[in-house]
């Protein structure tokens, strides 16, 4: 394991720092999953089509893949702290595109420009949480975008059903805490003070180091899987649940499925945190294939039960995979390589996250929803199946 050139001892300074970051990535992966239990709604009152939501749903992976292209290394430049801040404020702007939308074009809007600051964001906390301490940073950087996730799409959920203001409300919620969290990040410390100040310019890099680059290639399958999933629920699944729910409550059924999902792989981070790589990257697989099982058996029988309950396994399979194959890249890397080989990861992450809703949008126009989710589910499990017979360089 290749020591970081810049460590601190545990303090309440490392503490305060790792809250912090660990807050602000958590409300970017909240901000991105609050609009799935909206989706219902929209379709309902805007009569958005089901390509319509994935086309919202993909110009937020699409402006996020474009900023982590060209804009990933951004932070060991300026600094973390300044590119934070700049992502905060772009996330600002978005949510008050979202509290003035009125039909789906103003969503994609809205959505291009948070998946721009997602993009910004996503490599400069991740790199600043592993800066300040990187066994902690790491299982950090792999537990808040499952309970982002989590908060996103319960909290949005709620507010959908219970609160007033169903459009808007949530977007307000969130405006209100992206600004606090420029204010605290302002006032932080920069984690990376040796950063190059010269020599950046705007042509698209993907920094993967060359010692890295089999296992980068190898846990592909499995990432591809992980992040499959993702793109299931937060795009596909809201429009299944649209087809197959007999009560009004089908904001409760996504929001409550993503929720399931994010949590359970929340505590799949912890469950294995100090296990090797390999372990976690092992039984994720199980945990996906047995998961997303459940969950084609729910669209056969057309039970938003089963489906729910295959959000639990799923869930677990989501989270440990996650961390596994972040654990697998980041824990190898220097301090300098972090920022591009984060960028490097999560473009590997979400172009097929962004491909996969896309095609499934386009289909479910000609197929029906239900046929496509079982095809999605099936090529889950074809990659989960393939990831466990993928030997990589830590077993």
């Amino acid at each position: 394991m290749t020591t970081p050139q810049h460590t601190q001892p545990v303090s309440r300074g490392t503490t305060s720092s790792l809250a912090l970051h660990g807050l602000t990535i958590i409300l970017f992966f909240a901000a991105s999953s609050m609009t799935t239990p909206l989706f219902p709604l929209y379709q309902a009152s805007w009569g958005l089509s089901a390509f319509m939501i994935s086309v919202i749903f993909a110009a937020y992976v699409g402006t996020l893949l474009i900023s982590l292209l060209f804009l990933g290394a951004l932070s060991n430049h300026f600094g973390r702290r300044a590119v934070i801040v700049a992502a905060l404020v772009l996330q600002s702007v978005a949510m008050i595109m979202f509290l003035v939308a009125d039909s789906g074009h103003w969503l994609v809007a809205a959505r291009l420009v948070q998946g721009f600051a997602a993009g910004i964001a996503t490599t400069a906390v991740a790199a600043a949480l592993l800066d300040v301490d990187q066994k902690t940073g790491a299982m950090i950087n792999s537990l808040a975008p499952m309970a982002g996730m989590a908060v996103g799409a319960l909290g949005a959920g709620a507010l959908v059903q219970f609160a007033p203001l169903p459009l808007r409300l949530v977007y307000a919620v969130a405006l209100g805490l992206s600004l606090i969290q420029i204010i605290r990040t302002l006032i932080s410390a920069e984690t990376f003070p040796d950063r190059r100040s010269n020599g950046w310019s705007l042509r698209p890099r993907i920094e993967i180091p060359s010692g890295l680059r089999s296992t980068f290639v190898r846990i592909l399958p499995l990432n591809v899987a992980v992040w499959g999933l993702g793109a299931l629920f937060l795009s596909v699944l809201p429009g299944l649940f649209h087809e197959i729910a007999t009560s009004p409550s089908m904001a409760w059924l996504s929001g409550g499925a993503v929720g399931v999902m994010t949590l359970a792989g929340a505590a799949a981070v912890l469950l294995w945190r100090n296990s090797s790589p390999a372990n976690a990257r092992r039984w994720a697989g199980l945990a996906i294939i047995t998961g997303t099982v459940l969950i084609l058996a729910g669209t056969v029988l057309h039970s938003s039960t089963l489906i729910l309950l295959g959000s639990l396994p799923t869930g677990i399979g989501f989270g440990g995979g996650f961390l596994g194959v972040l654990r697998s890249l980041v824990t190898k890397a220097r301090a300098q390589e972090r920022a591009g080989l984060l960028s490097a990861f999560y473009i590997a992450s979400y172009l097929p996250n962004a491909l996969l809703a896309m095609a499934a949008g386009y289909a479910a126009q000609h197929l029906g929803v239900i046929p496509v989710t079982q095809i999605f589910a099936a090529l889950i499990i074809m990659m989960a199946i393939w990831s466990i017979n993928m030997k990589v360089a830590d077993e």
